[in-house]
């Protein structure tokens, strides 16, 4: 039996029933006219329920709290009308100064964390260090709700020294550049003027500028120096509290736009829906933004950053005091990942890095979706990071292409080609015309008439701007002189053990030898000794337990990490040269040094005012000068531009002595190695195989292939990798009997669709004599053997036929090499 309630219910129920069914014939016509609407592409709003969007039902939970916020206090008689027009008021002044800074944004008048400043200390900073840059301005300024990067006509002075002139800096999100050049034309100048702001940049980006190691504390571990975006997260989730209440006061104000005061004067004066739309297009990237701090997934995010970039689970938690600068500028790399700022600034970021940190990083950044500007000189970490290319200049330009390194360095010499070859025609053309015009210009004639008409084109050839000439860079020739023959060993390793005081050894009971055909490349991961090995076979430091006896002879030439401890930088490189060499004339002098490109300026300016890629060469040269017989290299790459490393690889090619090399530079490595000695496990193991499979073994193992599973056979393969390897030949040999049956079926269906028989083959033309074209042979893919019929005669009396040329096959499509593993 039902209860008093579910009889009441059922009642309601029936009552309700009723009042639809009498109001159905009233709403009918509403309906048939809504659903009219939709049919014809309007009527969705009304028809449809709204899907709200995440900041709106923010807004509107908001709005309805203080809705009933206010009813409350309405109904306690404690808000009379008068203090609810107050308070609507400023609710609207409140939501209008927070329009404010918005649109000081979009006048490019704010700063990182979108604040209105009217002094940038970063840029004034710049300023006192002799770095001026100049742009055009627009009266409209820069839209804050923007996501590419767009200066017009930028101009870079340093030091009264023009870098650029006249350039424009277009940066689109989504896109990775390399930023390229000759050492010493700016590139790291440039970059420090983008992370100042100190060109308009949209409000909405931030930026991260990778320029210094995170500072050493005693109480900050290296796990808590990259979670440590707090204060990021509190200041975007305040500046998000602030925008959904101005959103708030705008719709209520939505009835009544006149009660909106305007932003600015009468001319910048803004509707209601445009306010609407800049503070929701605000409050939805600073939502983005906090969606990727999010503190949930924080912790694993940091570690597995640092654990790429080669922190162990025990280094994450030691203090960053305890850390060497380059392992705290690796914890300040980890912290810009973590962040994943709209605009990331990488220079030279392998530096600090060993080849399994370089491989992780590389894979880490060939996803980057937002806006990536990264300066480096390692070829094979362009192809796979980048996909646009900006070329610093000689002619104070940035110059932009599509494509990694590889594609830029093919579409770069096309277009000169292009350029010589008009170069030429026009040169022609105007030697022509200007033969013509001396021979035939004066007189009355007919040829003086047809000789002034030659003379307005030419003017007008002029006027209308001839082309280039193409400048070719001076290469440079880099030399390392023969040193003269020692015999074997020159210098080897007995049962060596080596350990650092109080800490576990680095090396245990290795031998090897190193003699002047050596080609050795040592990889390994950070820690692992490859620095102290070096250190060893120099001498600087002596093994704990064996024997390491080097020649007699032996002179040893090398090049450090910390190269700047050999120079004075206080003096020129012809004072240091002329300090360290005396008695050679000055002219040898600077023949010698401008042949590893320091010359002109470069030569009497002090070593102080150098970039690093012009110190490191000063090195180089003295290296050369000094004539060693065993080369020590240790990341020689670091700041070199791509020309000289080039030009490294090729002298040390044709050096007459040994080397051993560290480097996490594949490119050098494939140039000038012929062994690979890992340094892991307190030993050196040789390698077999190259550079390219080491790297795609070190891919597998940290599982990065692509969508392999670590199952595939092309494993690791990357966009643009320049380890993409061919195909081979026996895929190659399998697609070419594919080809052939395919021909012989299509052929054997010919002559009206009858089947072919046997005899078909007796009748298949015979090329004329001494063609090199044969006829294609119609004979079945099985051989057979002992054939009963003797057709010799047959074909003897059979005409000769023309032969059938073989099909022209198709030429090879050119693939870009980032483009060769997609299918």
């Amino acid at each position: 039996m039902s209860s008093k309630w579910h009889q009441k219910k059922a009642k309601l129920a029936a009552e309700q029933f009723e009042r639809e069914l009498q109001s159905m014939g009233e709403n009918s016509d509403r309906v048939k006219n809504q659903t009219t609407d939709v049919a014809m592409g309007g009527g969705e709003e009304q028809f449809y329920e709204k899907k709200l969007s995440k900041e709106e039902k923010k807004a509107l939970a908001a709005k309805k709290r203080e809705e009933k916020k206010k009813a409350k206090l309405k109904a306690s008689g404690k808000l009379t009308e008068e203090d609810e027009k107050n308070e609507g008021e400023d609710e609207l002044k409140k939501a209008d100064m927070v329009l404010a800074a918005a649109m000081a944004n979009m006048n490019g008048e704010g700063d990182e964390d979108g604040r209105r400043t009217e002094w940038n200390p970063e840029a004034e900073k710049l300023a006192s260090e002799g770095t001026i840059c100049t742009y055009a301005s627009s009266r409209k300024g820069v839209d804050a709700r923007s996501r590419d990067v767009n200066v017009q006509n930028f101009t870079l002075q340093h030091k009264g020294f023009v870098m650029l002139d006249g350039t424009s800096i277009v940066l689109n999100h989504g896109n990775r550049y390399g930023l390229i050049g000759r050492n010493g034309c700016g590139k790291s100048t440039f970059m420090k003027v983008l992370g100042a702001r100190a060109v308009p940049i949209p409000g909405g980006i931030d930026i991260f500028h990778l320029k210094e190691e995170i500072e050493p504390s005693d109480t900050v571990t290296a796990l808590e120096a990259v979670m440590s975006v707090d204060e990021e997260r509190e200041r975007l989730e305040k500046e998000a509290d602030d925008l959904n209440h101005a959103l708030t006061a705008l719709t209520e104000a939505a009835d009544n736009p006149d009660a909106a005061p305007s932003v600015g004067g009468e001319d910048d004066k803004l509707t209601l829906d445009e306010k609407q739309e800049i503070l929701m297009d605000l409050l939805n990237s600073t939502y983005e933004r906090l969606d990727a701090l999010d503190a949930d997934t924080a912790e694993t995010r940091a570690r597995s950053i640092l654990q790429g970039l080669g922190f162990t689970h025990a280094m994450q938690s030691k203090k960053t005091k305890d850390f060497s600068g380059g392992w705290r500028m690796r914890v300040s790399l980890a912290r810009a990942l973590f962040i994943q700022p709209t605009l990331l600034l990488l220079d030279e970021p392998t530096n600090h890095l060993d080849m399994e940190a370089v491989i992780w990083l590389e894979d880490y950044l060939s996803k980057w979706d937002k806006i990536l500007l990264l300066i480096s000189h390692s070829q094979d970490f362009l192809n796979n990071v980048t996909t646009h290319t900006i070329h610093f200049t000689n002619k104070r330009k940035l110059e932009y292409y599509d494509g990694n390194y590889d594609q830029f360095v093919k579409t770069k010499s096309e277009l000169e080609e292009n350029q010589m070859k008009q170069y030429n025609w026009e040169q022609d053309q105007i030697k022509g015309m200007k033969e013509y015009i001396a021979r035939f210009g004066h007189g009355t004639s007919k040829n003086a008439k047809q000789a002034q008409s030659k003379q307005k084109v030419l003017d007008k050839m002029v006027r209308a701007g001839l082309t280039e000439k193409p400048e070719v860079e001076k290469p440079m020739n880099f030399k390392f002189p023969d040193p003269g023959h020692l015999p074997p060993p020159v210098l080897a390793f007995h049962d060596v053990s080596f350990g650092y005081p109080n800490c576990e050894p680095l090396y245990t009971d290795v031998n090897f030898g190193v003699d002047l055909d050596s080609r050795v490349a040592l990889v390994g991961p950070n820690g692992a000794g490859k620095t102290t090995l070096v250190k060893l076979m120099s001498g600087e430091l002596q093994p704990t337990l064996g024997d390491i006896r080097p020649h007699g002879h032996l002179k040893i030439g090398r090049f450090t990490q910390h190269f700047v401890d050999v120079l004075d930088l206080e003096k020129t490189p012809l004072e240091f040269f002329d300090t360290v060499y005396p008695g050679t004339p000055r002219e040898d002098q600077r023949k010698y040094l401008g042949r590893f490109g320091i010359s002109g300026k470069m030569q009497v300016q002090k070593m102080a005012e150098l970039s690093d890629g012009q110190k490191s060469r000063v090195v180089f040269a003295k290296l050369g000068r000094d004539a060693p017989h065993i080369l020590l290299l240790d990341e020689p790459t670091n700041h070199l531009d791509m020309e000289s490393i080039d030009a490294l690889a090729k002298a040390v090619n044709e050096f007459e002595g040994g080397m051993v090399l560290v480097s996490h530079d594949m490119r050098l490595i494939s140039q000038v190695a012929k062994e690979i000695w890992i340094c892991d496990h307190k030993t050196i193991t040789k390698y077999r195989g190259d550079i390219q499979n080491f790297k795609m073994d070190m891919r597998a193992q940290m599982d990065l292939d692509d969508g392999s599973g670590g199952k595939s056979a092309a494993k690791g393969k990357l966009r643009g990798d320049a380890s993409v390897m061919k195909k081979s030949e026996e895929e190659l040999e399998k697609e070419k009997k594919k080809r052939e049956n395919a021909k012989s079926k299509s052929s054997s269906m010919s002559n009206g669709g009858k089947k072919s028989s046997a005899f078909d083959s007796l009748l298949s033309p015979k090329p004329r004599e001494g063609s090199d074209i044969a006829a294609p042979s119609s004979k079945p893919d099985t051989d057979k053997t002992g054939d009963a019929w003797d057709v010799t005669e047959i074909k003897e009396t059979l005409p000769k036929a023309e032969p059938t040329p073989e099909p022209i096959p198709e030429r090879k499509k050119y693939i870009p090499p980032h483009l060769r593993n997609k299918k």
